[in-house]
């Protein structure tokens, strides 16, 4: 494209190169004319061969160059825009007259058939890409044409052909890089199949409010259905519906039957659900491992969409724990300043077993 720093420097060469061909060729072919003009018309034996050359030199080199010069009009008119097919069929028809001479003239011998007649066809051709090769460039420089895009390879049009052509679309109209290309073109496809099933929805409710169809007609085509389906894709709250459709999705709480019977006893009118027994281990049974957990709690509390894990780095903790913190929190085991083990043994004195005492070594 226009950022290839390194075509300024190889162009001229190149095309240096195909003027050496081109008058290589076009001397070549020259010489199979005069050659078959020298042998094959009637000249009278006395007349020598270079006398030959002379007569029928001027006539193979207008045929030759005749061919170049039509060609050279052909370009210069569909430079400036014209289908020039005059020039273009009067050039072909040039070549074709020294090409087939060429041919026929030298057709006892194969070998210089094939070499004088291939020269013409090939030097002509080359000749017509790399006119219109030169044409393209000096339209795409005066903005007459498009630039290129990006070469998306046969595996990508297979597999993607929509995504692809609008791809090839946005890199031509807002010169984007390939990748770029293709990421913004199915971001606005996904966009497009999303609004367009709106549209249909929104069309349908539109006309559910008239009973009348005519009504309802005139309704559904004076809004600009897109344009309401763009303003409702606006207006969604993403975050609200993730949250909700996220709390539905929570695992179920296993039952715990590992618990202590005084502790369920003691949690059944709790809100929150009861923890799993392993997580009632890990519960800190000293006062200030358990105060740090109500803190944390209040915390985890305060703002229930904080990211569990900038939470933990944040204190200084593990994931896991974080997650003991919250499961234990919500069942409300942590809204009293006493440990677990403490309201265990409290409530134990209350039913009739005597306040807690610890066992005397024997």
């Amino acid at each position: 494209m226009n950022g290839n720093p390194a075509r300024p420097s190889r162009r001229p060469a190149v095309e240096h190169a195909a003027w050496i061909f081109y008058a290589i060729a076009a001397l070549g072919s020259t010489i199979g004319q005069i050659w078959v003009g020298v042998q094959n018309p009637p000249w009278p034996d006395t007349l020598p061969w270079w006398w030959r050359a002379a007569f029928v030199a001027p006539f193979a080199i207008v045929i030759d160059l005749g061919g170049a010069v039509t060609a050279a009009f052909a370009d210069w008119r569909q430079r400036l825009g014209e289908a020039a097919y005059g020039w273009r069929i009067l050039s072909a028809a040039t070549v074709t007259v020294g090409v087939t001479t060429n041919i026929v003239g030298h057709a006892d011998v194969a070998y210089l058939a094939v070499v004088f007649g291939g020269l013409g066809v090939f030097a002509y051709a080359i000749w017509l890409m790399h006119s219109a090769a030169r044409r393209r460039d000096a339209l795409r420089a005066s903005g007459k044409i498009a630039d290129t895009a990006p070469v998306y390879g046969l595996a990508q049009w297979w597999r993607e052909p929509a995504v692809t052509r609008r791809a090839r679309s946005l890199a031509l109209a807002q010169q984007l890089p390939l990748h770029q290309s293709l990421d913004t073109a199915r971001q606005q496809l996904r966009d497009d199949k999303r609004r367009s099933a709106l549209a249909t929805h929104v069309e349908t409710l539109i006309r559910s409010r008239h009973d009348d169809p005519v009504r309802a007609d005139i309704a559904a085509t004076t809004l600009d259905l897109d344009a309401v389906a763009a303003a409702l894709t606006a207006q969604a709250d993403v975050p609200g519906w993730a949250h909700v459709i996220g709390a539905d999705l929570l695992p179920p709480t296993p039952p715990d039957r590992e618990a202590h019977p005084d502790v369920k006893r003691e949690t059944a009118a709790v809100a929150g659900p009861m923890p799993p027994a392993d997580v009632l281990r890990r519960v800190p049974q000293d006062q200030a491992s358990y105060d740090r957990w109500r803190l944390l709690w209040a915390e985890l509390k305060a703002d229930p969409d904080i990211a569990l894990a900038a939470f933990a780095q944040r204190h200084g903790i593990s994931l896991r724990q974080v997650q003991w913190i919250r499961r234990t929190g919500a069942s409300g085991l942590l809204d009293s300043p006493l440990t677990l083990i403490d309201r265990v043994a409290e409530l134990a004195g209350s039913n009739g077993h005597g306040p807690h005492q610890p066992s005397s070594a024997s």
